[in-house]
């Protein structure tokens, strides 16, 4: 594998870490102190975590200069963004 390609592979595994540490400690958290508010924003960061690594995969594919990938990539990443537009607006 290329240099690129590895250091996109971390940036994923630290989005995806992250992500999963937020999304679980603000639960915790709220469970902890008796406040809804950190329940709510866990949630909300359980589900973008998928959505940040696409984006992450988009802008790599991107960068690598893969237009097939991107394409399909940003056709995923469009799907998953209008469905939380959808729930949000709703």
């Amino acid at each position: 594998m290329t240099g690129r390609v590895e250091a996109l592979e971390d940036v994923i595994e630290t989005a995806l870490k992250v992500g999963l540490a937020l999304s679980t400690g603000l639960p915790g958290v709220g469970l902890i102190a008796g406040a809804h508010r950190p329940l709510r924003w866990g949630i909300l960061l359980l589900i973008l975590t998928p959505v940040v690594r696409v984006a992450v995969v988009t802008a790599g594919l991107a960068v690598e200069r893969d237009w097939t990938f991107t394409a399909v990539s940003s056709v995923v990443l469009a799907i998953l963004l209008s469905g939380i537009w959808v729930s949000v607006h709703r």
